[in-house]
């Protein structure tokens, strides 16, 4: 019999206190309260019933905490290396928002249209590339605004930076509370309400979230002539070996624009700091008054 309770219990205490707690929980305890066993037919029925239901993203997620729940418990993982179900293939379609698109937004933000949280996290994620877990992980601590920095901590043993924070998204990083906490699904709302305060509604069924402006961030940065590595530290990426794939990879992804899909060109990139690339930032002028 398995005291699916004792296996839940162990996996919690073995989580580290973080705003993300209970979103690793329910997945664990989603998967033990639907499946009946611990062996790997029953793994995988659960992600088969998964995939039918959720992005390849989502479902990888899930797959993880799975195998994180058989490790902390010392069960034995029924998968051997490469054995693990294929999920999402096609890179999951990662879409990237125009800067047309974006602009918009901004536009929406700097009429008043949008609530102060809504502003901030949309100037810090259009500026810096903020993921979701960033945003939900920022504290008062975090912001400087005496001395015109931020402190972002990337989730995922990502690298932990300190940005300059430009004049023009000053006044939307003051007017919010940061003592205000988020969780990561808040977050994903807040970013849908902000595309129909917006006028993009209609984008919603493409997919997107805040990683959308992360990858048109990186496209539009490397075409403003920042090297793929310079952009790689300013969205804090690691840049150890085998970890320069990520932003290698988004770069000249799909574009999903108000009317139009379509692939993005190569062109020259040089390597800067934050202020040089600040200074070649693609969306920063549409904050500007």
């Amino acid at each position: 019999m398995i005291d699916k309770s004792k296996l839940l219990k162990q996996y919690a205490e073995n989580l580290e206190q973080s705003s993300q707690k209970n979103h690793y929980l329910s997945y664990a305890r989603h998967f033990l309260d639907n499946t009946e066993g611990l062996d790997r037919a029953s793994i995988d029925r659960h992600i088969e019933k998964l995939q039918n239901h959720y992005r390849p993203s989502t479902v990888n997620f899930a797959f993880r905490v799975i195998h994180r729940l058989f490790v902390v418990n010392g069960l034995s993982w029924p998968y051997r290396r490469r054995e693990a179900p294929q999920i999402g293939q096609r890179d999951e379609y990662r879409p990237q928002l125009s800067p047309r698109v974006i602009q918009v937004m901004v536009e929406s933000a700097k009429r008043g249209d949008l609530l102060p949280c809504e502003r901030c996290f949309l100037a810090l994620s259009t500026v810096f590339g903020l993921r979701r877990a960033e945003i939900a992980n920022l504290r008062p601590r975090d912001i400087n605004l005496r001395a015109g920095s931020i402190y972002v901590a990337t989730p995922n043993s990502g690298r932990e930076r300190y940005h300059l924070i430009p004049n023009e998204i000053r006044p939307y990083i003051k007017a919010h509370d940061f003592n205000q906490r988020y969780a990561p699904s808040t977050i994903t709302q807040i970013f849908e309400r902000i595309l129909v305060k917006s006028g993009a509604g209609k984008l919603r069924r493409e997919r997107l979230g805040w990683h959308s402006i992360l990858r048109a961030l990186l496209n539009n940065l490397v075409n403003s002539g920042v090297s793929v590595p310079a952009a790689r530290a300013f969205l804090r990426w690691k840049g150890a070996k085998g970890e320069t794939a990520t932003p290698d990879r988004w770069y000249g992804n799909v574009l999903v624009d108000l009317g139009r899909t379509e692939p993005l060109p190569e062109k020259t990139r040089e390597d800067g700091g934050d202020e040089e690339i600040l200074a070649k930032h693609p969306f920063l002028g549409f904050w500007r008054t």
